[in-house]
Formats: C-alpha cells, structure tokens, sequence
C-alpha cells in the first residue's frame, strides 16, 4: 500500500478562473490600493484593445497606475532597477499580465519593494540572507498556460553571466490573487502554445510520480492531465482558437502549480533549469524535449527495481493517455512512453544546438543537474546520454 508523505502546504491565492475573467481585475485592484505598479510582457495585450479597457476602467475608478514592460527571463539586474526606481514611490499594490517570466518578475519585485539590497542576496544557493516574507499585495494574471506561477510561492530568477537559475521563495510570495481567463491565451503563437503546453504537462508528470505523495490533489493532477492530453495537439496542429481546449490548458497549468508546490519536480526540470540558466533554451522547449528520453530512463529503472508503487502511479497516465482498459501496469507504462514519443515526434521540437548549445554547455549543466523528487535517480553517465540524444 502506498503510504502518505509529510507534506508542508502553503495557502492559495484567492483563485478567478473561467473565460471571460480577465474584465473584473479593475474592481480587484481597489480593493488592495489605488496606486497600482503593472508589468506586463509582449504587445499583445494591448494589440487587442483589453489593456486600453482596463486602463479606461482604472481612470474612471480613479486609481493611479505606471505600466513597465518586461519581455525577458527575470533577471537579478532586472529586478533590482524596477524595484529602486519604483520604491520610494506608493505603490500600493503590483499586478502582472503575461506569461510565467512575467509573473515571476512581479513576484520578485512585490517582494524587493519592500526589502533591502539586491534580489540576488535572497536567492536559494546564491545569497547569504534569508527572505522575510513581507511584500506589496500583489495579483498574478497569466496569458499563457504553463507554469502555473500564478499559484506557486518562489519567482526563478536567471543570472547567465553566473549561468543559474535559483528561487527566490517564501510562503507568503505567493499571490495574493491568480486571475485565470483563458481567452487571454487565444492569440498565443503556436510556438509558445507548444512550450509552454509541454511545461504545464511535464510538472503534472513529474509532480504526480514524485516520491512526494499528495493524495489531496491526486485526482486534480489527473483530470488535468486528462485535459491536457486532449488539447496539446490540436491546439499545435490548428484547433488554436478553440476556447474549450484553451480552457482545459489552462486548467492544466494551474492545476501543475498547486501540484508541484506540494510535491516538487524530477529528473526533467532538474536537468532543464541548469540548460537554461547557461543558454537561452525556452523552459518548456526544454522540459518537452527532455521528457520521453528522461522518462525512458525513469521507467526502465522502476521496473527493474520492482518499484511497484510508481509503475502504478505511471500506469495511471499510461490509462488517461491511452483510454484503453485491461492491462497490466507495465502495458500502461509503455502506453505512457508511447504518447511522449508521439508527441515529440509530432511536434518536431528543435534540438538544443540550435540555441547555442555546445558539449561545454552540456558538461556543466550535467555537473549542476539533479534528480531529486524522481522515483528513480539518474547517474551523471545517464544524463550525459539523455543531454547526447536532444543537442
């Protein structure tokens, strides 16, 4: 029988979900203060004339709001200038529209408002000081359907000089407000569809099969995969404007982070965060390209060990993959490599060469991967062979 591990669970924000959300932020925002940081990513939002609503709907309410835009990965440089310049100003309340670097970014600078220094003395395996949890209120409104940063309680933050990625985490840098509309994700290219698709369905993946167990969120994680199985390649292959298959994606999203916040990740993201942090691989990108050949590897050694209990949990998505019934756990864990196979294959992800990755890229990022959360630990050798097959 599978047994219940120890969990620390952190709150939620206040949760909106549903298409055709994203009109009530301007009766939100007053509720925490009138003078109101924004930052946001792209031009899309303004391209389709909701930013123009809101900022007509935010003058009327009379409050006050300076808008910043962030495109790249959060940087610590980054960071630090958007909270000097905007510290000693009132900010009462910072909300970000746009995909998971952007959120990121409003939850580091929540934080830095009201903290001293640079962001980089907070950060987990970088910096000497501890976060205090104190920070401006802050609502997280995503326009991509990934990380699922909208529910999760750290911000990655990238140095690529030092070639890191590392959290800056506490309890309470969680939102205080997660505004989910997927009508918001209608007009994502297909690229940024498929990465970040790839994204929400590895943390689903890796948290569900965690040797975390968190039977509280097991059936969510399964539902939402269910829906994720059922939108990633229609949402690729030409069905983008189906709000139902958005709707189920954005589901998957959210549903990945209250997930992983209590489970953790695997092997996927232990390797992809390093290749990341040394050269400029998009996040899902990565983890999608990683997921067959890692998981090859994961299943491989659970069988052999005899890892009953996570051939079962693998089988699970094997059975919502497949939709098939009557076999056995090891038939659904071939069935779950399988789907992952398609879908590389289908999709046709780039190999990380094309992004300027060289053997010595690939040499450090195997000396700063893990694999800790997996059912079964990958060597540094299997690493080095996974890292051969997707450069």
């Amino acid at each position: 029988m599978e047994s219940i591990s120890a969990l620390n669970i952190a709150g939620l924000p206040k949760i909106y979900f549903g298409a055709g959300k994203f009109p009530e932020l301007h009766t939100i925002i007053p509720s925490f203060g009138r003078n109101v940081l924004i930052l946001t990513g792209g031009e899309s939002l303004k391209k389709s004339g909701r930013f123009k609503a809101l900022a007509l709907q935010l003058n009327q309410a009379q409050v006050k709001y300076k808008v910043v835009s962030v495109w790249e990965e959060p940087t610590t440089e980054r960071i630090d200038a958007i909270a000097s310049e905007f510290r000693k100003m009132p900010v009462e309340v910072v909300v970000a529209i746009g995909g998971g670097s952007v959120i990121d970014f409003g939850k580091a600078v929540s934080a830095m408002l009201v903290a001293d220094g640079s962001v980089k003395n907070y950060l987990e395996g970088v910096g000497t000081k501890k976060p205090s949890g104190t920070k401006v209120p802050f609502i997280a409104v995503p326009t991509t359907a990934g990380t699922g940063s909208e529910v999760t309680k750290n911000a990655v933050v990238c140095d690529r000089k030092e070639g890191y990625k590392k959290s800056l985490r506490h309890d309470a840098y969680t939102p205080d407000v997660a505004l989910v509309d997927p009508e918001l994700t209608l007009t994502l290219p297909r690229h940024i569809t498929i990465a970040c698709g790839l994204d929400a369905v590895s943390q689903l993946i890796e948290a569900y099969t965690s040797i975390n167990v968190d039977v509280s969120t097991d059936s969510l994680a399964l539902k939402a995969l269910w829906g994720a199985s059922e939108s990633l390649l229609p949402l690729a292959l030409g069905q983008s404007n189906d709000i139902s298959l958005r709707s189920k994606m954005s589901y998957a999203a959210l549903v990945s982070g209250i997930r992983f916040s209590r489970s953790g990740l695997g092997a996927v993201h232990g390797i992809a965060g390093p290749v990341g942090g040394l050269f400029p691989v998009p996040h899902g990108i990565a983890c999608g390209k990683l997921l067959f050949p890692v998981m090859t590897f994961v299943i491989k050694k659970i069988v052999d060990e005899k890892n009953i209990t996570a051939q079962k949990r693998f089988a699970d998505i094997g059975k919502i993959f497949t939709g098939e019934a009557g076999g056995d756990d090891i038939f659904y864990c071939k069935q779950f490599l399988s789907t992952l196979d398609k879908w590389t294959r289908t999709l046709k992800l780039p190999q990380f060469s094309r992004f300027g990755m060289t053997a010595a890229h690939m040499e450090k990022a195997i000396a700063l991967a893990d694999s800790k959360n997996s059912p079964a630990i990958l060597s540094k050798e299997e690493m080095k062979v996974i890292l051969e097959v997707v450069r």
